[in-house]
């Protein structure tokens, strides 16, 4: 390597879907500004419009469906396509937005992304008033979930290029805010929509979401440096995606995170209906589902101390099973005791699993890449590679939840209106009718903890986990945590910088990367030396 070359240094860590900057000093020529800033306006606008966003795409879990069914009278299978059509709108257009990045550039991609979606929301906003129309309203909600679904894969795409080019130091660190948002807006936005609708009405949330959206393109264009000046680029590098699904455990563990994901998605169509069998009405259902989200944030603080005593595997493999055991108690497979206690405590057992799968997801996932990419230029690329598989997997269990859920309840018989008085026998046939669904989801959730427990090394997590509780003492560190290797022989590039040797354990799945805060400083070792 010259020494032209060695002086211009590279960002380590690109995101999966951009382009490499050619000149570090140009693409973050503007962060001196932001020094000594308590708060760095660039993350804050990044985050508040990423909740916000996912915020946008779950409050309508609480009322539309009511919406839908009873005045537009459209099945529960149809609006579990509603949900489903935007993650299957954003997983289509991640694989084009690249493209056009390199035409229009990432700060005129992000402002576009934000117009789409506030038109999306306005629309969405005005289907009550389609609700005559059975066909231009079933239609409407596609064309605005899936439009709202692609400018999301936009923002979202974008907003994590941007990060390791003004924080190329920082980069898990801010990636884990930015995704903690995300998780919190889809979360939170059953409780956000329902008070917005009970207080205003149906348009009001998603008006106020539109007038927010046009607001954000001012710091937006404010805080983000000009196209003009971060045009050198090199051709897009291209992470070896397909090389994963080469590996059965890295297969098992994105089929774990699917089913951890489908688990809180599954009941969205129908939840509220359930509900009406209790005589709850949608604002009370929209609050009681909001219980997960407060136990996910409860546990988040805990799961990093867990992390220090067992494996990310046994933690994974857990998840699923604490899933598998709330599903089945919001409709008790044995068919009695059908309660609104047994409901709320399933949701509880929800929420849990949420955390012990989704924080150590991308470490894991991390370390079961590493001896799959055997390419040295992709070794430091790892947790890029894992954040991707990771949000896809995440989509595809928001994708397959929902479709699935609204169309099994609609088989067992669970579309009946259960608004005004209904007979007892039209409640036990709900009830019947979400049992039975939930039992299918309990077994696909069956299946999958299986396959990770025997492909995944969840075994080896639970005896780690048993020898720990027999002799006190910690388990061993996964590979890859004591010793930090160069990747190449030979030339200067042997010796890594300080943070070619941060990057290099997140990479292979340090436990130390999102468990328990920033990696600390390890020491190099030579190959030759060994």
């Amino acid at each position: 390597m010259s020494s032209d070359q060695q002086g211009d240094q590279k960002p380590l860590m690109q995101p999966f879907s951009v382009m490499e900057p050619e000149d570090k000093k140009e693409s973050t020529y503007s962060n001196s500004k932001f020094e000594g800033k308590c708060v760095d306006p660039r993350l804050m606008t990044f985050c508040i419009t990423n909740f916000v966003i996912n915020v946008g795409i779950s409050q309508i879990a609480p009322f539309y469906p009511g919406l839908a069914a009873d005045k537009a009278g459209l099945s529960y299978s149809q609006i579990g396509l509603v949900f489903s059509i935007n993650p299957l709108g954003s997983i289509l257009f991640s694989f084009v937005i690249g493209s056009f990045i390199q035409v229009w550039g990432r700060k005129k991609c992000l402002m576009i992304a934000l117009v789409v979606q506030s038109s999306v929301q306005i629309l969405f906003g005005c289907l009550n008033f389609m609700t005559d129309n059975k066909a231009l309203f079933f239609s409407m909600s596609l064309i605005s979930r899936f439009f709202q679904g692609m400018s999301r894969s936009v923002y979202s795409t974008v907003t994590f290029a941007y990060v390791p080019i003004f924080w190329p130091g920082e980069f898990q660190k801010k990636l884990a805010i930015m995704e903690t948002m995300t998780a919190l807006g889809l979360l939170f936005g059953p409780m956000i929509g329902s008070v917005l609708n009970y207080a205003f009405g149906y348009s009001i949330p998603f008006f106020v979401i539109a007038i927010f959206f046009l607001c954000a393109e001012i710091p937006t264009y404010t805080q983000l440096p000009p196209d003009s000046t971060m045009k050198s680029f090199e051709k897009k590098k291209k992470l070896p995606i397909g090389k994963a699904f080469t590996s059965i455990k890295v297969i098992v563990t994105i089929m774990n995170v699917m089913s951890i994901t489908a688990g809180y998605t599954y009941f969205n169509p129908f939840f509220v209906n359930h509900m009406q069998s209790f005589g709850i009405s949608e604002n009370i259902a929209a609050f009681i589902l909001t219980i997960p989200a407060i136990f996910y944030i409860g546990m988040v603080n805990i799961i990093p101390k867990i992390g220090k005593y067992v494996k990310k595997t046994f933690m994974m493999s857990l998840a699923l099973m604490i899933c598998f055991s709330g599903n089945m108690l919001e409709a008790p497979f044995w068919g009695e005791g059908n309660t609104l206690a047994s409901v709320i405590i399933g949701l509880i057992l929800v929420g849990v699993s949420q955390s012990f799968s989704m924080i150590p997801s991308i470490p894991q996932i991390s370390e079961f890449l590493a001896p799959v990419v055997t390419d040295p230029q992709f070794k430091n690329n790892l947790t890029d590679m894992a954040s991707a598989l990771f949000i896809m997997s995440m989509g595809c269990g928001s994708l397959i939840g929902p479709l699935l859920g609204g169309s099994i309840y609609d088989g067992f018989g669970g579309n009946v209106n259960l608004v005004e008085s209904p007979s007892q026998e039209l409640i036990d046939q709900e009830r019947e009718a979400f049992r039975g669904a939930m039992i299918c989801l309990g077994l696909w959730q069956l299946v999958a903890a299986t396959l990770f427990f025997f492909f995944g090394d969840g075994y080896k997590g639970w005896s780690d986990c048993c020898r720990t509780c027999q002799t006190g003492q910690n388990p061993s560190k996964d590979e890859g945590q004591q010793l930090t290797k160069p990747l190449n022989d030979d030339t200067s590039d042997d010796v890594m910088s300080d943070n070619d040797t941060l990057s290099s354990e997140a990479s292979v799945g340090n436990d130390n990367d999102l468990l328990q805060g920033p990696p600390k400083k390890t020491i190099t070792i030579r190959k030759e030396a060994l």
